[in-house]
């Protein structure tokens, strides 16, 4: 398994669980955020800079001849407020362990336990609505993802090429094969195309941005950045994130300005939805983590049975679980049918994310993130605490069905009018919809509390 290892030299106040973080190991580059590489070539042409992601890129890096020299740049540049942080080796994890005619559709148990058809019946989605998947390796030759492809960008190796290299992740040896299928199945679930071939993913017509960010073995952070910076740059509406840190850590301040910038700067201001998995290490979340970064969806994994897989991460952080996706596609035109993990269950979110956004593409990615928690509903197998959470299926279990109810009132109170026993558990939150619409975002009040 594959994880970060990530720390700044300009955290702040100490957390009481800061001994539990891991020390990180700088690198001679220091990460500048707030300037294109033109406007500070510019400004500052003793300094040079290469962008991070595409030339207009407001993360830029500036490479140093050791890291005293660097460690002194970021002092002197925060002293004239500029946001700078040191370059840092990262190890990434992967988070996992009808008219429709798709041959391998019927194994995906997750489709219709999210009742997904129903929603599929108003809109399979938008080419409008921008997918970017921040994995490993990516296999856009697959028939599922040919067609939907926007700006593939591979930020481990700085090229547009982000397919599976052959070798990596090869654990068992066999290594002259394909063996990456974290990325393709990662982005499978989400949006794999209806075409008679493969699978359907939950938002089977909108685009896809595929990023390889996972490699195998170290990479510095400024590669994270950069992903995040391409997502940005070509008008993400949903980014996924079904990867972590290899150990509990403090989310990287550079990180999180950025994932904070996309959560408001692309679909002109109204922003991106960005959803983490929560982790496969069967521990509680700590303070500062990845899943703790203001506005992301941190989502937890069940089982086809409804239960918090053994595996799946818990905690105050978490927002909602969702199924780990056991089905999917995998490179060479294959499939895959023991994905899983957390990795497995972000993919479901972001595809949902992804479909509401193809219905109502005014709704701001606050609105959408709160959406989907909101009508989330508890499992009966447990008793949330007094604010309506648990720590391990956060406020809830993803409920589809109830934010169709939500997006189209009318036609909901029209079928329980009809005596249709199929919609007749909604009926109550039909009468209640100006009231819900009212309390859409007051999770946020709750949530990173």
């Amino acid at each position: 398994m594959l994880s970060h290892l990530c720390l700044f030299v300009n955290i702040g106040s100490a957390s009481p669980l800061d001994p539990f973080y891991s020390k990180p190991q700088q690198l001679p580059a220091v990460i500048v955020q707030g300037y294109t590489s033109t406007e500070w070539n510019q400004q500052f042409p003793d300094l040079p800079s290469t962008s991070l992601g595409p030339k207009q890129s407001k993360s830029i890096l500036l490479p140093q001849p050791n890291i005293d020299e660097a460690l002194l740049l970021v002092e002197h540049l925060t002293s004239k407020d500029i946001d700078a942080w040191m370059d840092q080796l990262v190890i990434h994890t992967h988070n996992s362990t009808g008219d429709y005619d798709d041959p391998n559709l019927q194994g995906q148990w997750y489709i219709d336990s999210l009742n997904m058809f129903e929603l599929w019946s108003y809109s399979r989605g938008s080419a409008e609505v921008n997918v970017a998947i921040v994995d490993s390796g990516i296999d856009i030759s697959h028939p599922d993802l040919a067609n939907k492809l926007v700006a593939p960008y591979d930020a481990f190796s700085e090229d547009n090429d982000p397919s599976p290299n052959i070798g990596e992740y090869c654990w068992q040896g066999a290594g002259n094969t394909i063996c990456d299928e974290h990325g393709t199945a990662v982005a499978g679930i989400s949006v794999a195309e209806a075409n008679q071939h493969g699978i359907v993913g939950m938002c089977p017509e909108c685009s896809l941005i595929p990023i390889k960010m996972l490699g195998e073995g170290p990479a510095p952070l400024s590669e994270d950045v950069a992903a995040m910076e391409h997502a940005i740059a070509n008008n993400a509406a949903v980014i996924n994130n079904s990867w972590g840190y290899s150990v509990p850590m403090q989310a990287p301040a550079a990180l999180v300005n950025v994932i904070e910038r996309a959560q408001t700067e692309t679909r002109d201001g109204k922003g991106a939805v960005v959803v983490f998995a929560a982790g496969n290490d069967n521990r509680e979340l700590i303070h500062g983590e990845l899943c703790g970064i203001s506005g992301v969806i941190c989502v937890s994994a069940i089982d086809s049975y409804g239960r918090p897989t053994a595996y799946t991460n818990y905690g105050s952080n978490i927002d909602l679980a969702a199924p780990s996706a056991t089905v999917s596609i995998a490179p060479d035109d294959s499939l895959t049918t023991n994905f899983g993990g957390t990795s497995a269950a972000a993919p479901v979110i972001s595809g949902l994310a992804a479909w509401i956004l193809s219905v109502k593409p005014e709704l701001s990615s606050v609105e959408v993130a709160d959406l989907i928690i909101r009508t989330a509903e508890q499992s009966p197998l447990i008793t949330p605490d007094d604010m309506g959470h648990h720590e391990k299926y956060g406020f809830g279990v993803v409920h589809p069905t109830n934010i169709l109810e939500i997006l189209y009132p009318a036609e909901f109170e029209e079928a329980t009018k009809g005596g249709c026993n199929s919609l007749s558990g909604y009926s109550s939150s039909v009468k209640f919809y100006p009231i819900i619409m009212g309390l859409i975002g007051l999770v946020g009040l709750v949530r990173r509390q």
